[in-house]
């Protein structure tokens, strides 16, 4: 009885968001107050004045860590489209020279990734959603706009895998570790299946092309997670993707450019099968780029007209950013205090919080004068979020201090451990899912994890949590609206609803929940 109880909070907020359609804070901000009103009125939920004076501080912190990258976040990605940042981005990557599917691989895996990893809270639609609409049908397009957020646990310079370490007191370095490994399969599975979406005739070497794409973004936030480069690491493994794939396409471009030069000049020494083979292999190319919406090749032997090197607009406001982060990093490693403030089990120290290089590079970009006008589209813009987040936040900490999660705990662990293992990516997922936020579905989740968590598991337990609840975000109803509202009237001509995108989401996102329940297994066994 007392689980049920215990579970109610949460069950409101579902209701609220899933059968009412509620906005996300007046759902967690209804929560709380269910969670209030079972702390005044059963004696076995209890909070005292002192635990109640650290949970407030402790929560306060956390807010104040989020906000201090997500204010300056969103004001940098507001001067970024001012300035035309994004636009060149968006012009770039339709230029290149690719076929539709390797477009849309480089997209999910590359370029997708290292925008929102920078910015967070859907900015990469900004940019994804016009160029993938340029590649597919509205209906395609938008379905891979959602694969495309599947960055999430490192989306905003891995805010909320910062925040979860925090939950768990470990080191950052060790979730996001851990956090690249319960993730590795993910990120290959979204690739593969959004460019499948765009029904390649080639469906094979598409697969593998994709699957491609999306290991080596896998292995890009491995190495750099394990190397305890956090924070920027979602940005480093996407453009280590990105290089790699561009990389790639130039030598095939330049091999492609060689075969049809000889085949066209009759150089001596080539047969009359090699010329056509090459002349054949060019047009193909031309063939691939052209049926996507792509201008790569005008003439079989031309020279492509994309550039396979970013702008220099876009190269300049990423250095900037990464490297205010890494200025950060060598002063407190030589030993600059941080300036913290510690409360609740939280902390938030000032010469650390990434919002500081992300406040920088705008000034930067702007010459040293503030703009008022993004700063007000910034402060409204981060809102809503920020309010339903600081809800998330009272109704974790009331469920946890006052023993909510405990109950929860004791319920779920009497289970067999095949059981828990299988229940944890399901929670995290829920999590994710219903408060649209990574953050916001670790602080409601990660203490019920621990306690799930068998013997020496913890860490791998609050992997899971991180990486179901950001996998799950992609898909919650906050990402749809705003996926639809940058593709404005093009979703609303092709009759495309929110229904659609949520069930297709959900398919996704049962087999992704499949892939970490297989990992979440596969840890317990070998416990």
């Amino acid at each position: 009885m007392m689980w049920a109880l215990a579970v109610s909070p949460l069950v409101v907020v579902l209701g609220m968001i899933m059968g009412l359609r509620r906005p996300a804070h007046w759902a967690a901000t209804t929560g709380a107050v269910v969670a209030a009103l079972l702390i005044w009125w059963r004696p076995e939920f209890t909070l005292s004045g002192d635990a109640m004076r650290g949970g407030a501080g402790g929560a306060g912190l956390l807010v104040l860590n989020a906000a201090a990258v997500m204010l300056p976040g969103v004001y940098l990605s507001q001067v970024l489209t001012r300035q035309g940042v994004h636009h060149s981005l968006q012009e770039w990557v339709r230029g290149l020279p690719l076929s539709g599917p390797a477009k849309i691989a480089l997209v999910v895996a590359g370029i997708a990734p290292t925008v929102e990893a920078l910015t967070g809270f859907g900015v990469s639609l900004l940019v994804t959603v016009p160029v993938l609409l340029a590649l597919a049908p509205p209906a395609t397009a938008l379905r891979q706009a959602m694969l495309g957020m599947n960055i999430i646990p490192w989306g905003t310079l891995g805010l909320a895998t910062v925040i979860g370490a925090a939950l768990t007191q470990m080191p950052v370095a060790t979730l996001g570790t851990a956090t690249a490994i319960t993730s590795a399969m993910i990120f290959p599975l979204v690739t593969v299946w959004a460019a499948l979406l765009s029904q390649p005739e080639n469906r094979m070497r598409t697969a593998v092309l994709a699957a491609g794409a999306g290991s080596l973004l896998s292995l890009g936030l491995l190495i750099i997670n394990r190397l305890g480069i956090v924070p920027p690491a979602g940005v480093l493994a996407g453009l280590f993707a990105t290089t790699v794939g561009l990389t790639l396409s130039a030598i095939r471009r330049h091999r492609i450019e060689s075969q049809t030069i000889r085949s066209q000049s009759g150089t001596p020494g080539d047969s009359p099968a090699a010329a056509e083979i090459g002349a054949s292999e060019g047009n193909s190319l031309l063939a691939e780029n052209g049926g996507s919406g792509g201008t790569a090749l005008v003439t079989a032997g031309s020279v492509p007209a994309g550039r396979l090197l970013p702008p220099g607009a876009v190269l300049r406001a990423y250095g900037i950013v990464l490297g205010g982060i890494a200025i950060l990093r060598i002063a407190t490693a030589a030993g600059v205090p941080t300036l913290a403030l510690h409360a609740g089990g939280a902390s938030f120290a000032l010469l650390s919080s990434l919002g500081l290089p992300l406040l920088a590079a705008a000034l930067l970009l702007d010459r040293g004068r503030p703009h008022l006008p993004d700063a007000r589209a910034a402060l409204t813009r981060v809102t809503r979020p920020l309010l339903a987040l600081t809800g998330f936040v009272i109704l974790g900490r009331l469920m946890a201090d006052s023993g909510m999660i405990a109950h929860l705990g004791a319920a779920v662990a009497t289970a067999p451990e095949l059981v828990v293992a299988l229940a944890a990516p399901a929670l995290g997922m829920l999590s994710g899912f219903v408060t649209g936020s990574n953050v916001g579905g670790n602080v409601l989740m990660m203490s019920l994890q621990q306690q799930l968590a068998p013997t020496g598991l913890t860490t791998w337990f609050a992997a899971l949590q991180n990486s179901a609840a950001g996998h799950a975000v992609f898909t919650s109803l906050p990402m749809i609206m705003l996926i639809l509202a940058v593709a404005g009237d093009r979703a609303t001509t092709a009759g495309i609803t929110e229904n659609q995108l949520l069930r297709f989401g959900l398919r996704v996102a049962a087999v992704i929940y499949l892939l970490l329940a297989l990992t979440a297994v596969v840890v317990v066994s070998l416990a």
